[in-house]
């Protein structure tokens, strides 16, 4: 079992791939993941398990026996659980395996496959769900290496490039919504209790809003957010009060169903004219925007798109070198996964590979593309066969001290 070979790969479902309107019917909230680990961990196919849930995107990262059908495994959950046939979506999903896994997962931690490039909070949603995992002691050898890599990686590409530069996040662009649009003195609500409620409330805060209403289930949590900031605290299910007098409502619960309707929206607005904007960053979405009152400006996760454009400029530059390290860091990654069970090379493996990734990239200036290719896959084959060389001379001395 110990030498027993395993694949890696990722199932996930994104803001490139699919609507809110898609993810909606898959997403996992934060209070169902442990109980999707456990599921996932019993599987006999399954020997690891990571999910990563945010609201641009829900991924499975799994490590399962060769003869596993990776979307196989996610279609049971779904159906098993929730009784829905995510085959039947299948088009609105990607998979990758191996090496392609680590490259991928690198991408997300750095933000450079974010819907804001940059996006700093995806590094931190990303440790929890590795923390979530630990916790359930769903996460393997191969997926402990994989994260753990990915937190190094995250952190170099940071501090080396203008990738993350100015904690860059969504909840950054639903603030500057809200400053263009709406006068300091001017009463926002806020919805739930979480780092992107959080983010908000501080940006506002010290921009000047000083009028600043905190809804949340558990009216505990709002009414620290409100000492905190000098403002109101309700309940949820007082929410119809604050809305008369907010001009702006921001919203980003894990609820499962909406919390607010076009009804109680609707009803507040024909007597004050508020609220005038709703931001919704929530997946599922919090609010049901049915039948809403026209005059109202609503914006959600997809409507961000459109604000983002000018503040990718400045930090694209940097991506070139993001991905050269990225690349790297996936290579070594590879070539621990391949030697993580061999007896003589497992040890040292990673440290060569290292090695010979940073001679390359002492050379690359002096040759041309294709000449950096070649010495690529010289450099390759030249390992390659140290490898084998290396281990017949052991073998071989070890039978000679055998005789002996």
């Amino acid at each position: 079992m110990q030498n027993e070979i395993f694949q890696l790969v990722v199932v996930g479902i994104n803001y490139k791939t699919s609507t809110i309107s898609d993810r909606e019917i898959f997403q996992i909230n934060k209070n169902e993941i442990s109980d999707a680990l456990n599921y996932l961990r019993a599987k006999e196919e399954v020997e690891g398990a990571v999910i990563v849930s945010t609201c641009n995107r829900l991924e499975f990262y799994l490590v399962l026996k060769q003869d596993a059908n990776p979307f196989t495994v996610v279609n049971d959950f779904y159906f098993d659980k929730r009784k829905v046939v995510a085959q039947e979506k299948q088009n609105l999903f990607y998979m990758y395996s191996g090496t392609e896994v680590a490259k991928h997962l690198f991408k997300v931690i750095t933000g450079l496959d974010s819907m804001l490039l940059g996006e700093y909070q995806v590094q931190g949603q990303i440790k929890e769900a590795y923390s979530l995992a630990c916790s359930q002691k769903s996460a393997d050898k191969i997926l402990h290496k994989l994260f753990h890599t990915a937190f190094r990686v995250g952190k170099t590409v940071r501090s080396k490039t203008k990738i993350g530069s100015g904690k860059q996040s969504l909840s950054g662009v639903a603030f500057q919504i809200i400053k263009e649009k709406l006068k300091r003195e001017d009463v926002v609500t806020i919805v739930g209790v979480n780092q992107n409620t959080k983010i908000i409330a501080e940006l506002l805060s010290n921009c000047g809003f000083s009028h600043l209403i905190f809804v949340n289930r558990t009216v505990y949590k709002a009414e620290e957010l409100a000492e905190k900031y000098n403002g109101l605290a309700f309940s949820l299910d007082r929410i119809q009060e604050p809305l008369i007098s907010s001009k702006c409502v921001f919203t980003c619960t894990g609820s499962a169903n909406y919390i607010l309707t076009s009804d109680v929206i609707n009803v507040a607005y024909n007597k004050s004219h508020c609220p005038c904007l709703l931001i919704d960053m929530a997946v599922p979405r919090d609010i049901n925007t049915d039948k809403i009152n026209k005059e109202i400006e609503i914006i959600d996760l997809e409507g961000l798109k459109k604000y983002l454009e000018v503040q990718q400029t400045d930090i694209e530059v940097d991506i070139p070198l993001a991905q050269k390290i990225i690349s790297d860091e996936a290579n070594i990654f590879e070539v621990w996964n391949e030697t993580q069970n061999d007896d003589y090379l497992g040890a040292f493996a990673e440290k060569v590979e290292s090695v010979r990734l940073q001679l390359l990239d002492e050379t690359k200036l002096q040759v041309s593309e294709d000449e950096m290719q070649l010495l690529d896959k010289f450099s390759r084959s030249l390992l390659h066969r140290m490898k084998s060389t290396i281990i017949q001379t052991v073998l071989m001395s070890d039978l000679h001290q055998e005789d002996n």
